[in-house]
């Protein structure tokens, strides 16, 4: 019977997943639920036979019904990434208050949530990222300031020694960085070293620190920028597998709040 309740459970949680991600491998759901490959292969049968999803290549899909129709239908991944990232925004907003110092640095989601922040009065904002100079402009009245820095061709970010100094030098209230993942020490990572160095060099005199990632996994791969027991506040979706949720309890962030298929952890220590 507890065998039963096991598959169950695991299964309903396999489902969410797949449902939060789009698409996942039969080894990644074998890694985040400690299980064999032989024993998802059973899972995935039991949920594709009862359309929950279809498999293809060794990976499982999510699908929804079409109101009215009988076949099944993909979700679309970039409808999908899209409202993720803006439900995250929102709840990175909310640990920026009126007059603070802050280091927004470059990223998908960092740059979606210049608007939300509209209301706020007297921010004094830096930025690491040109492109995001534009939707400033348009949506805020703050105090802005750039890092220096250099581009590569093609390139909106500014990178380098100069960029480095000058962030290195600033007294900030908060630093908002976006991060691709998790090693297994528990540090965040960037896929760029360079933007990684960067980033540590704004958290050397930032009194906070918020991150916020869209399916953070554990990986190799990327520069590590700042352990997550450091942080302030973490904002992700809440398509994460077991083990990095473990990591990011043991750091010591407590779940706070979910909204939106959102997950919002908290430093409770002063």
């Amino acid at each position: 019977m507890l065998a039963n309740k096991n598959s169950l459970h695991r299964r309903l949680r396999i489902v969410e997943l797949v449902r939060k991600r789009g698409e996942v491998s039969v080894d990644e759901l074998a890694a985040a639920f400690d299980v064999s490959s032989v024993t998802i292969r059973s899972d995935l049968n039991y949920l594709e036979q009862q359309r929950y999803l279809i498999r293809a290549f060794g990976k499982a899909r999510y699908v929804a019904q079409r109101p009215g129709e009988n076949v099944l239908s993909a979700v679309s991944a970039s409808a999908t990434r899209q409202a993720s990232d803006m439900a995250i925004a929102r709840l990175a907003a909310d640990f920026i208050d009126d007059h603070a110092s802050v280091f927004i640095g470059a990223g998908v989601i960092t740059h979606k949530l210049l608007p939300l922040l509209a209301d706020r009065s007297n921010l004094a904002l830096t930025l690491n990222d040109i492109a995001m100079v534009p939707t400033v402009q348009r949506f805020m009245r703050c105090e802005l300031r750039l890092s220096g820095g250099s581009l590569d061709d093609d390139s909106t970010v500014l990178l380098g020694p100069d960029a480095e100094r000058s962030l290195s030098a600033l007294s900030l209230d908060l630093a908002v960085l976006e991060a691709m993942g998790f090693d297994r020490e528990g540090n965040l990572l960037c896929a760029d070293a360079r933007l990684a160095d960067v980033h540590k060099a704004a958290l050397k005199n930032a009194k906070r620190i918020v991150v916020v990632a869209y399916q953070p996994a554990l990986q190799g791969e990327g520069r590590a920028f700042c352990h997550v027991s450091r942080l302030g506040g973490l904002v992700l979706d809440d398509a994460i597998d077991p083990p990095t949720l473990d990591l990011i309890l043991k750091a010591g962030l407590d779940v706070n709040r979910r909204e939106e298929g959102i997950l919002e952890f908290r430093n409770q220590q002063p």
